[in-house]
């Protein structure tokens, strides 16, 4: 029998075994100090970005367009700015222009290419993309667009790069150099992509400046500036949790956004760490490309490269 002088009580089973719970241990006030520190220091930041969201593109004004300016005036104006901008009138001369097409293509013979496939089933594929590289038959890939689909199941993305370089080589005999802006350096240069119309590639942002060239078929490029990174919901690296989604409807605070849609022979300028989703419009051929003349190593000092 318990003693009842013991202390017991119904509603303490843990005393009544000779438990005893350990007393919280007091908060760290320098633990405390540094937290305190790390939420002033993200205010900060957050209304710095607020500022800036008020600054070069607001929501809903169109990038401009260059026709032919001199590198001199793009990296004054625009690549120190950090503005997008379209260039037009650059590569108009590049034999890719005039040639590139299906039958065009088929006369590469049937290299193994990579493409990223079954993307329709994971709502993550672009976070995933090691895992939906597939090879296949160039000739096979022809056929499929052949019967011009709309779907984001399959695309070739720069994340096929390192493959379809070399296995696409010639087609790099067909495009030119763009003088004072582009060059060969460890970089590369250049990344292809083609796809049916319907292609997604979800919110996103670069770690370096770049260009994405249109050669074929038009896409629609969503922007928002990186002063709209606190609303942009970024989980992971450098995605958001919106992926696919360009309308934030029900959102209660949606990024601020604007819209440029690109042809044939038009060049946008993404700068680093801008958010962007692209959508084709068209079947498509385009390249990227990050070989700038300029520095563009912006990932040394990175260091969100995991959930965030």
């Amino acid at each position: 029998m318990l003693n009842p002088k013991s202390g017991f009580r119904p509603d303490d089973p843990l005393r009544a075994l000779g438990i005893r719970a350990a007393a919280p241990a007091a908060p760290d006030p320098a633990l405390l100090q540094r937290i305190d520190r790390l939420e002033a220091q993200l205010a900060k930041r957050d209304w710095l970005l607020e500022c800036r969201a008020q600054g070069p593109l607001p929501a809903g004004r169109a990038v401009p367009r260059l026709e032919r300016p001199e590198p001199e005036a793009f990296f004054r104006d625009f690549w120190t700015t950090l503005r997008p901008v379209v260039l037009t009138g650059l590569v108009d001369h590049w034999p890719a222009m005039r040639r590139w097409s299906l039958d065009h293509f088929r006369g590469l013979g049937n290299p193994e290419i990579e493409v990223q496939w079954g993307r329709d089933a994971d709502p993550d594929y672009e976070a995933n993309s090691p895992a939906h590289k597939r090879r296949m038959g160039w000739q096979a890939w022809l056929d499929l667009l052949a019967g011009d689909p709309t779907t984001n199941d399959f695309y070739v993305t720069a994340n096929n790069g390192s493959v379809n370089r070399e296995a696409l080589g010639a087609l790099w005999e067909e495009i030119g150099p763009i003088p004072g802006y582009l060059e060969k350096n460890r970089m590369g240069d250049g990344f292809f992509w083609m796809g049916p119309r319907g292609t997604i590639t979800p919110w996103h942002h670069d770690l370096t400046q770049n260009f994405l060239l249109q050669l074929r078929g038009r896409k629609k490029v969503t922007l928002a500036s990186p002063a709209e990174t606190p609303r942009m919901q970024n989980h992971r690296h450098c995605f958001s949790r919106f992926g696919g989604r360009v309308d934030f409807t029900g959102i209660a605070d949606p990024p601020a956004t604007t819209e440029v849609v690109l042809g044939p022979g038009e060049i946008l300028f993404i700068p680093v760490g801008w958010w962007h989703h692209v959508e084709g419009l068209d079947q498509t051929i385009g390249m990227s490309f990050t070989n700038f003349v300029w520095p563009n190593d912006f990932v040394g000092f990175y260091r969100s490269n995991r959930d965030l």
